[in-house]
């Protein structure tokens, strides 16, 4: 592999020459329907494992394209909303808060296609299946996003605009284990590595699941962006799938998992790993942060964004992937870690 990181310099000449605002943006009205609370049976409850419940709202909007939201992006101390539809649309909004800082809905909104230098990206699902994002400070301090593809396996990269949402991307290498991932349960969360410490600079991507032909249920990750890319595994347990992570402000990995079964309905899962644990080889497992199921205000959750408050609190947001079908809901949810 001679891609990653390494080839950053090149690819942030290249990116920055196109301009931001390539498209016109479509403009979208959202409006919210804020929670009772996050149990269905005890609104008034707000410890839920190790996270304190803050606010949550169900999105309904007038276009087609703020649906399938499986990637999010909290910033600017929980002001800024940007997340990512699994057939490439960046959905861009401000998050409003009422008197007690709770999120109560989206202003401001818009919606953008990905793109790459040579255009929009193809509207074969195939081509576009986007499935996580994140931003991070690249070469010569500039913010970049990345976002990963699933049924073909990609990570592409391309500069954060001014106007939040991220330019023209490019693709960088993968290890060719990558391509032994099942088409629809592939490559699902990319997570950028802050510098401090020794991953720092790179990229954490994780599988849904393991490989069709392995002989361990353990979901593959690697790190890659550095000359040494890695593997390792993620234990599997309770038969959860991984949907998305991110390092938190306090340098751990938090993975966003999720469970269906017919008898159980949908369940997600919380888990905060080591950054130390990750180790060519490895296989690691983490603490669990929250475990919700059909008692509590959940969907189908497939986005993370794990952020701090301007007081200096962690915050956990989740977004819900409605898979555009009427019985189900986008969901926006807020929790704040908790002391042990």
């Amino acid at each position: 592999m001679r891609g990653g990181r390494a080839l950053l310099p090149a690819l942030t000449a290249l990116m920055l020459i196109a301009t931001e605002a390539v498209a016109a943006d479509i403009a979208t009205r959202i409006t919210a329907k804020p929670l009772a609370g996050f149990s269905t049976s005890e609104p008034a409850k707000v410890r839920f494992g190790r996270l304190d419940y803050i606010g949550g709202f169900e999105i309904r909007a007038d276009r087609r394209e703020v649906g399938g939201l499986s990637g999010l992006v909290i910033s600017d101390a929980g002001r800024s909303f940007l997340s990512l539809s699994d057939d490439g649309f960046m959905v861009r909004a401000k998050i409003e808060r009422d008197a007690r800082g709770r999120p109560v809905g989206l202003s401001s909104a818009s919606i953008r296609r990905l793109r790459t230098p040579k255009g929009p990206l193809s509207l074969n699902k195939a081509l576009s299946d986007t499935e996580s994002i994140d931003v991070y400070i690249g070469e010569g301090r500039r913010p970049f996003g990345v976002v990963s593809f699933e049924r073909r396996p990609t990570v592409m990269i391309g500069p954060l605009g001014a106007d939040g949402f991220v330019g023209p991307l490019t693709a960088i290498d993968l290890p060719k284990d990558v391509g032994r991932l099942q088409a629809n349960r592939g490559l699902e969360s990319v997570a950028a590595l802050p510098a401090g410490n020794s991953l720092g600079g790179r990229f954490v991507i994780l599988a849904e699941a393991a490989e069709r032909d392995a002989a361990t249920d353990n979901p593959p990750g690697w790190v890659i962006g550095g000359k040494a890319p890695f593997a390792f595994r993620v234990r599997r347990s309770d038969g959860y799938d991984l949907t998305d992570a991110k390092v938190g402000p306090d340098g751990r990995l938090y993975v966003l998992e999720r469970s269906f079964s017919f008898l159980a309905g949908i369940r997600c899962r919380i888990r905060a790993f080591r950054l130390a644990d990750i180790r060519p080889g490895a296989l690691i497992d983490g603490d669990t942060l929250l475990e919700a199921s059909m008692s509590e205000e959940i969907d189908n959750m497939e986005g993370l964004s794990v952020w701090k408050t301007a007081g200096g609190e962690t915050r956990i947001s989740l977004i819900s992937d409605d898979n555009r079908a009427f019985i189900q809901r986008t969901l926006y949810l807020e929790f704040r870690l908790g002391a042990p």
